[in-house]
């Protein structure tokens, strides 16, 4: 009830009065009344209780969009003057920025939230010092808000649980050696055909070794060629050469390259493979391609006392087999405290102390410490992200254990490393909370921002999904697919790293391109398969908004999609979705598409619905500015046999023309596109969606973000010193 209350306050204070009554009242009586009274009122909305007691702000805010859109009055109706409508909406505006600066900002209540998939690699990766994905079998996590790590959604199915064991058996084994224990070798074969790379030049696959020892990698190429045709086959382990050979062919077959007996870590490694015709030769016709990478091992296990993973986890001074009880004590307890994000009470501690001592009576005392390592690894303690509430406290703040937890998996996605958990006495001060900030996105982890926050944010991570038609789109291959999303991967990291300005993602004048991406864009210049900055003109390229990653994923798999792509900007630009469509529309005669006329003169047929208008209005000018894109992000002049048209016109009178006309309009308007920015980021810190209550937090935020020049490092500094993210709400009883 209390959460309701504040909201409702929130809502209603204060009552309306002076410009409302000169200002806003006229103009809704007279072009909005007639629709939206008493009597059937349209869409449900009935404007008199409003102009009677204004004190809805969401209707209000809901009524100034439409009225900011130029939806509303229909065009059917007549029109005011825009003067007029300018006026107000300029004194709603500033009655809503009023009201956000005076209104206190509540937290609002977290729910009980488990670690997502991502969130679990990374933990288990920093607290073992292992690199693997240990959850690659975990059912996949569900979405809300637009990402994957909201407490509501985050629910705990009966199968996960099974495969929590599975994982921390896998974790521990690979962190936990033991003397004398041998693994049976195992032939893994990846078809290239399985793994959507087929008739490829070019093959990856990560691979989890489970132990430390020797493997062999190979590859094999299939194709019937004539004539002594020399090709070159390489092999690499983590982008090392490991195997070279140039083979001369004769109509043969199903010949491969290997690198016998090679020493691995545990843990996860990529293995590739790539083939090419040796320079010289002239050669018309289908070229070899790679059909598998098979891996077999391990031949030999490494002696545990060898091993990285040995010394780092039995720092007791003593060699294997002279191991005392107290090597447990210290072994565990900093292990758990980590996993925790807490310190551990006596009574944890004892218990988990004694499962390893009883354990250590019937096996090896390190194989009984990969017990206490599995214990840990299932605990409720490492799995959730609790955060305790003190009897009888209304909002408080979090503790410095929950506040150090909540930065590092809001920049990190992972658990506190040292230097944060030793700062969280002092991070209720201001400037240690900034200068941790400040360490932590100057941190390579901080990585984890631009895969799995802007990865969501843009939904790029969709594209693992995305499937172009092969028949339309040949050049689309996986290692293209790949490329793309280590282009913008990449590109969110360089803001980070130089701490730019949140406006420089819609129009950057540089990007990060390998040869294979350079030429997909028609760039030229860019040599070799490694990813390096190019400058760009700014003319078809700038931005995120023309990454081919964020163009194929707003596409249909046969064509272009300027309604999927217009909603792509006004929720992840502007955060102002439109609704769902009605059940009723008709589909677009794709085979219309390109031959009996542009995708855009379909879509202005489509369109002419009255009932599809509206929100088509909005969405389809914004998609069109994209239209000089194709389904998987190439250039084109042309839509079939029809020159593309990539002129926009708003509802609202502006216009614009083609991608750089398109990046004026969003960079045109700061505050909507950091008002939306830091929105989308603050959902994701928080692990919740927003609600009215927070509205005053997300105005703080938006305007230190303008007075600190739009930079991007100051919405993570904004959001971290914020009220939400810095207390919380006692749950409900």
């Amino acid at each position: 009830m209390r959460r309701a209350a504040a909201g409702i306050a929130l809502l209603t204070a204060p009552l309306w009065a002076g410009p409302f009554e000169s200002r806003v009242k006229p103009l809704v009586r007279k072009h909005c009344a007639a629709c939206h009274g008493p009597k059937n009122p349209a869409g449900g909305l009935n404007v008199e209780p409003l102009l009677a007691a204004p004190r809805d702000r969401e209707r209000w805010e809901k009524i100034a969009a439409r009225l900011r859109a130029r939806e509303m009055p229909p065009k059917t109706a007549p029109q005011p003057p825009a003067a007029e409508v300018d006026r107000a909406l300029a004194w709603l505006d500033a009655e809503f920025a009023r009201q956000d600066r005076e209104a206190k900002p509540t937290p609002g209540r977290l729910t009980l939230r488990r670690l997502n998939r991502y969130e679990y690699d990374h933990s288990v990766r920093d607290l073992l010092g292992v690199d693997m994905r240990p959850s690659d079998s975990f059912p996949p996590d569900p979405y809300g808000y637009g990402f994957d790590n909201i407490g509501d959604a985050l629910s705990l199915p009966p199968v996960l649980a099974e495969k929590y064991m599975d994982a921390a058996a896998l974790a521990a084994r690979a962190a936990v050696p033991v003397p004398g224990e041998t693994a049976p070798p195992v032939m893994e074969r990846y078809l290239a055909e399985r793994m959507g790379q087929d008739e490829q030049l070019h093959l990856s696959v990560d691979h989890v070794f489970p132990v430390d020892g020797e493997y062999t990698p190979r590859s094999a190429w299939y194709q019937a060629l004539r004539g002594g045709l020399k090709v070159r086959l390489r092999l690499f382990l983590d982008g090392r050469e490991v195997a070279n050979q140039v083979l001369s062919f004769f109509y043969e077959m199903d010949r491969g390259l290997e690198a016998k007996n090679l020493p691995v870590t545990a843990g996860l490694h990529r293995v590739e493979a790539t083939i090419a015709v040796e320079p010289g030769q002239k050669f018309t016709g289908r070229l070899p391609y790679l059909e598998y990478i098979q891996i077999y091992g391990p031949a030999r296990v490494t002696p545990a006392a060898e091993t990285a993973a040995y010394r780092r986890m039995f720092a007791c001074g003593h060699d294997p087999g002279g191991h005392s009880a107290s090597c447990a004590r210290r072994v565990l307890e900093p292990l758990a405290r980590r996993a925790y994000r807490r310190p551990l009470s006596p009574n944890e501690l004892d218990e988990l102390l004694g499962l390893v001592q009883r354990a250590a009576e019937r096996e090896p005392f390190e194989q009984a410490v990969r017990t206490g390592v599995r214990a840990i690894l299932v605990s409720p303690h490492f799995l959730f992200r609790m955060e305790r509430d003190p009897p009888g406290a209304g909002p408080h703040p979090v503790s410095g254990h929950e506040l150090a937890s909540r930065l590092s998996y809001f920049l990190w996605s992972s658990i506190p490393d040292d230097s944060l958990a030793a700062a969280q006495g002092q991070l209720r001060r201001p400037d240690a909370l900034r200068a941790q900030v400040s360490r932590m996105l100057a941190d390579p982890k901080s990585r984890a921002l631009a895969e799995s926050f802007a990865g969501q944010w843009l939904q790029t991570r969709n594209l693992a999904a995305v499937t172009p038609d092969r028949k339309r789109f040949p050049a689309f291959t996986s290692d293209l697919r790949d490329d793309m999303r280590t282009e913008t991967e990449q590109f969110f990291q360089a803001m980070l790293r130089e701490d730019r300005s949140i406006l420089d993602l819609v129009d950057a004048r540089f990007t990060f391109l390998n040869e294979r991406l350079a030429t997909h864009y028609g760039i030229e210049g860019v040599k070799g398969p490694e990813f390096r900055r190019v400058e760009l003109d700014g003319v078809r390229r700038a931005g995120v908004i023309t990454h081919a990653s964020v163009l194929t994923v707003s596409s249909y798999p046969t064509r272009t999609s300027p309604v999927i792509r217009g909603k792509w900007i006004l929720e992840n630009i502007f955060d102002t979705p439109p609704p769902a469509p009605p059940p009723d529309v008709p589909p677009l005669d794709e085979k219309a598409v390109g031959s009996a006329g542009s995708m855009r003169t379909q879509l202005e047929r489509h369109r002419a619905n009255p009932t599809c208008a509206a929100c088509h209005g909005r969405m389809d000018p914004l998609g069109f500015g994209l239209e000089n894109y194709d389904a998987i992000g190439r250039w084109r002049d042309k839509d079939g046999a029809f020159p593309v048209d990539a002129k926009g016109a708003l509802p609202d009178g502006r216009v614009f023309d083609g991608p750089a006309g398109l990046r004026q309009l969003v960079r045109s308007q700061p505050r909507e596109f950091t008002r939306a920015f830091a929105g989308k980021m603050l959902v994701y810190a928080l692990g919740r969606g927003l609600e009215p209550h927070d509205r005053p937090a997300l105005a703080r935020i938006v305007e230190h973000v303008e007075k600190h020049d739009y930079r991007i490092s100051e919405v993570a500094q904004a959001i971290a010193a914020s009220v939400p993210f810095r207390m919380r709400e006692r749950a409900a009883q």
